[in-house]
């Protein structure tokens, strides 16, 4: 979970380096929970295809799921899955007697066979992109938080790759997360003049006071290219 960092050799006060590594710490166990979550979603869309343990294993295939998570993750998804896994049937593997198949059986069955194999690929695949949004998802929040931590000493772009590349996060998703993360930024800390507040009175009053929007400025981007 370590990387190179624009802004690591900064020499933060200690109440900042310790509130990060709070945030780092609160990220981790974050991402452990929605992994959790997600895995045993997975497992459980792909009941009528996969086994418990055949759908995990294609969960760690098809999300990016950090190695120092991967045991706690699934051993918290096996014991959500408690109730799946002790209610499901047990079955005695039986071969396939594909010999004594004629070839006409033998090519219905294999074309079957190649549709079973598509329709659960792409059920996979839908599956994998919800548990990817909703970790994004995660990493934009941490992402944030670790902004408001640094909102003193960095500017929102460098404190966002800073959690990035603590992170680790794969090109792809890291671009997500740090395009995802500066527009909430900026819509929750809009520039002066940015947003008003119209309200229009349902009967006309002089004596009605308009209320006020409290702006708060927004630091200037210090992070023109990110690698």
């Amino acid at each position: 979970m370590s990387g190179p960092s624009l802004i690591a050799n900064r020499r933060f006060a200690e109440s900042t380096r310790l509130r990060l590594q709070l945030v780092f710490a609160r990220a981790s166990e974050a991402l452990a929970e929605t992994h959790q979550g997600q895995a045993a979603e997975f497992v459980r869309r792909l009941k009528s295809r996969l086994s418990v343990e055949e759908a995990l294993e294609r969960y760690f295939h098809d999300v990016n799921v950090p190695v120092a998570l991967e045991e706690t993750v699934r051993a918290r998804a096996l014991i959500s899955l408690a109730g799946l896994i002790e209610s499901a049937p047990r079955q005695e593997p039986r071969a396939t007697a594909w010999s004594s198949l004629r070839p006409d059986q033998l090519l219905v069955a294999l074309r079957r066979r190649v549709q079973h194999i598509e329709e659960t690929n792409l059920e996979c695949r839908l599956a994998a992109s919800m548990s990817e949004e909703a970790v994004a998802a995660t990493h934009v929040r941490m992402a944030l938080e670790t902004a408001e931590v640094l909102v003193e000493e960095a500017t929102p772009d460098e404190a966002i790759m800073h959690y990035v590349r603590i992170f680790n996060l794969a090109s792809i998703d890291a671009q997500v997360v740090f395009r995802s993360a500066l527009a909430q930024w900026a819509e929750l800390h809009p520039l002066p003049g940015e947003a008003k507040a119209f309200v229009r009175p349902e009967f006309p009053s002089t004596s009605l006071t308009k209320p006020r929007l409290e702006v708060r400025g927004r630091p200037e981007f210090g992070l023109r290219v990110m690698v």
